[in-house]
């Protein structure tokens, strides 16, 4: 299916599984073959085997604390059991054949449930891998896990598209316990009347919690939860970015719209972001509401859950505090958009300001633009730009979801 030449997708799959072996090569020879961030996983595994501490330590680099839940150490015990190259290499590939399997499966969400059955084509896939390739370079190159998390949430919509929303809500499950954040999804899952989705992704992520408890005891695991919490809260301490050199929040929608317009008015605050995450959350409240008024009219696309599910994915990272590799969680939305660009734009408009979005997220080349690289960090353009994408996209399909030629019957 992958590897036919002359068959859709194979000449995706082989170019990117080539360039993908040529960059393991090159980090090898250049003796950068690091994967920092698995390092983490790693070393907190190994600390979860032996009983050692999980929180507050550094794990590889001075900088590589663990963050992520109890499961998430438990979950990568199997790879610590090998010596570190090994397990870095099997990681390695694992985010190599997620990331392909994401895109041919985000190109056939938008295919068969937005667009209507509209015939595969290399332009999308390609397009969309080259806006993205920045951030899936570094992605391998620290070797964490957002490709991966990407893959089983795409799976988890194609289940529910599918009528299997007990599996859907477990892999939904398995990404909240991975990422608290993706708890987004929850309230998108009842608006869309999904109950058994989000049911079963409560008890997959109770579970989850729960689990290390038979195999250290729930007073260890109890502490260790607790450890956890106060890890997450020191880690999203500071959301909005005030200036200096510790660039971690400045993509975050907090930072641009406190340096844009809300600074005349309040200092940076909790309450500020708590309200804009409030807007926010009412915002796309209305947006599901409105697609669900026009289905029930009968005059809306299939799919509408398709593009809320990809724009939640896409706000994710300008709503937490993050590393520029998560906004590959964009990549469906950005999908979206090149399907709308290839073969041709639908208007000149939406082909402008689309390659001046695509190129403020994707083209921050360090190596190729020097000085403008680092100002481009400083000023938040990439974030800037995923939230230029997220609107461009919500805008596009909001005007143009009841007129479109691809109609089928709504989801």
């Amino acid at each position: 299916m992958f590897l036919g030449w002359n068959r859709f997708p194979g000449r995706f799959t082989i170019v990117l599984v080539l360039l993908t072996l040529l960059l393991l090569v090159l980090e090898h020879v250049n003796g950068r073959f690091w994967l920092n961030d698995f390092r983490v996983y790693y070393g907190a595994a190994q600390s979860f085997l032996h009983g050692d501490t999980l929180y507050g330590v550094a794990h590889g680099l001075d900088s590589g604390t663990f963050k992520y839940a109890p499961i998430m150490a438990m979950a990568y015990v199997p790879l610590a059991l090998l010596p570190y190259s090994v397990a870095a290499t099997i990681q390695y590939v694992l985010i190599v054949a997620a990331f392909i399997w994401s895109v041919l499966l985000t190109d056939r969400l938008v295919r068969t449930h937005v667009l209507g059955g509209r015939a595969a084509g290399y332009g999308p896939v390609f397009l969309t891998t080259l806006v993205v390739v920045v951030h899936l370079h570094r992605e391998l190159h620290l070797g964490n896990i957002n490709v991966l998390l990407l893959w089983i949430l795409l799976l988890g919509l194609d289940r529910i598209l599918s009528g299997r929303s007990g599996t859907a809500g477990i892999l939904i499950g398995l990404a909240i316990l991975a990422k608290p954040h993706f708890v987004v999804l929850l309230p998108l899952l009842l608006l869309r009347d999904q109950r058994r989705a989000c049911s079963m992704a409560v008890v997959t992520v109770i579970l989850g919690l729960v689990l290390p408890a038979a195999f250290l005891g729930v007073e260890h695991t109890i502490q260790l939860h607790r450890d956890w919490f106060a890890v997450m809260a020191g880690h999203n301490a500071s959301l909005i970015y005030t200036g200096g050199d510790a660039h971690n929040s400045v993509d975050t929608i907090y930072s641009f719209l406190h340096r844009t317009v809300l600074h005349h008015f309040t200092s940076p605050s909790t309450l500020e972001v708590a309200v804009i995450l409030g807007c926010i959350a009412l915002l796309f409240a209305a947006y599901v509401l409105r697609n669900r008024m026009i289905e029930r009219n009968n005059a809306g696309m299939a799919g509408h859950i398709v593009i809320e599910y990809f724009l939640l994915l896409a706000l994710v990272p300008s709503i937490t505090l993050t590393d520029t590799n998560h906004f590959l969680f964009s990549l469906p939305a950005i999908m979206l958009l090149c399907h709308r660009l290839i073969p041709r734009p639908r208007s000149r408009w939406l082909l402008l300001v689309a390659l001046l979005l695509l190129f403020a997220y994707g083209g921050n080349w360090a190596d190729a633009l020097g000085d403008l690289s680092d100002r481009m960090v400083h000023f938040g353009v990439l974030g800037i730009a995923n939230i230029g994408l997220v609107l461009l996209v919500a805008l596009h399909f909001f005007t143009r979801g009841s007129n479109q030629k691809e109609r089928t019957a709504s989801t």
